[in-house]
């Protein structure tokens, strides 16, 4: 199986864009694990929720606070237009407004 976590220029990445979300009043981070759906790989949904808990557990662990991030796990990983190289194996983020 691959790995749920990511490497530390990957975790600069994401740290950043938590910086820029909590700048913005009423914005959250919506952290969605995905999971490979190839057969083999061994993996389904709960490899994606771990991948998101795991981020979102690194994340508070750096300040930035749990209110504002949600968790999300869809049932496949689809691929994303532009990437076609991305592996199913990811994190995706979405910022979500109230």
């Amino acid at each position: 199986t691959r790995a749920v976590t990511v490497s530390p220029s990957e975790l600069d990445a994401v740290y950043e864009l938590a910086t820029a979300v909590s700048a913005c009043e009423g914005a959250r981070l919506r952290v969605v694990g995905q999971h490979s759906d190839q057969e083999g790989d061994r993996e389904n949904i709960e490899t994606g929720r771990l991948r998101a808990l795991v981020l979102m557990g690194s994340l508070v662990s750096a300040g930035f606070e749990s209110e504002r991030i949600l968790i999300g796990a869809p049932s496949y990983a689809p691929q994303v237009p532009g990437q076609p190289g991305l592996p199913k194996s990811h994190v995706d983020f979405q910022v979500i407004m109230d």
